[in-house]
């Protein structure tokens, strides 16, 4: 299933132009190489000549860069400037990374910070103490909420108001798979976090807890990958649950002083 490339109440000030050309920018993840204007047409679910249209407005504009042999594109200089712009605003990763290495040190495992964007989540940081862990995600990865297994736990274990914002989107279309995130969620929930196998490698869990950000399109999951055995006993599960909702709970109190001073400054 397709990300959806704009809100499904979009207002008449959406510009679908622009919507569609940020699309084609996003179809490309770090480590997977050029791509064809087929190959984007599929990842975004646009007609390949409109794909043909934007991708050649990017190049003019910098955004991508052309290989004439390969006939490919990839990202360009315009965008790492993008991220490079971003950089001060990222600089509230380095107060919450503490926070997840807290967790690792006291429990082991993966600890995850992604930020819901649409129909995906972002890793936003991630740190571990294992040399090679099972499950994984590099800090500016992302990951569908709903076209595989543990993207759904995420979408279950986001807050209430963005969860339904989000699975709002894909309901008429998709119930079957807005059904089956509700339905996690419901099996899944304890007190403040959730806890599932699926959608993860075989003898690893998931712990995840919402995190509430003062902008509710910026809310997100700390998720705590576990080795299953080290939380099969339910003194242990609870016990690392409750960690991760309690820093869930501290790291959504930095979101909102680092939202204020950016404010006030």
């Amino acid at each position: 299933m397709g990300q959806s490339l704009w809100p499904v109440d979009a207002s008449r000030s959406f510009v679908t132009s622009l919507a569609r050309g940020l699309a084609i920018l996003e179809a490309f993840r770090e480590g997977e190489g050029k791509f064809g204007n087929q190959a984007i047409a599929r990842r975004t679910g646009l007609p390949k000549p409109t794909v043909s249209r934007l991708t050649h407005t990017l190049v003019e504009l910098g955004y991508l860069a052309y290989c004439r042999r390969e006939r490919k594109y990839a990202l360009s200089s315009s965008t790492l400037a993008l991220g490079f712009a971003l950089q001060p605003c990222n600089r509230i990763r380095h107060r919450l990374r503490p926070h997840l290495e807290g967790l690792v040190r006291r429990y082991g495992g993966v600890a995850v910070l992604a930020e819901s964007s649409r129909q995906s989540m972002i890793c936003v940081e991630a740190c571990t103490d294992l040399p090679s862990p099972a499950v994984w995600m590099e800090p500016g990865s992302r990951l569908a909420l709903f076209d595989q297994p543990l993207g759904r736990l995420f979408a279950a274990a986001l807050p209430s108001r963005r969860r339904q914002a989000v699975l709002s989107q894909i309901q008429r279309d998709e119930p079957q798979v807005a059904d089956a995130v509700e339905r996690l969620r419901l099996a899944s929930a304890r007190q403040g976090f959730h806890a599932a196998c699926e959608g993860m490698p075989e003898g690893w869990t998931a712990v995840m807890a919402a995190v509430a950000g003062a902008d509710e399109a910026a809310s997100g999951v700390l998720a705590c990958f576990m080795p299953s055995a080290a939380v099969a006993q339910e003194r242990a599960l609870l016990a690392v649950g409750f960690a991760c909702a309690r820093t869930a709970q501290e790291i959504a109190t930095e979101m909102v002083k680092a939202t204020v001073g950016r404010v006030s400054g």
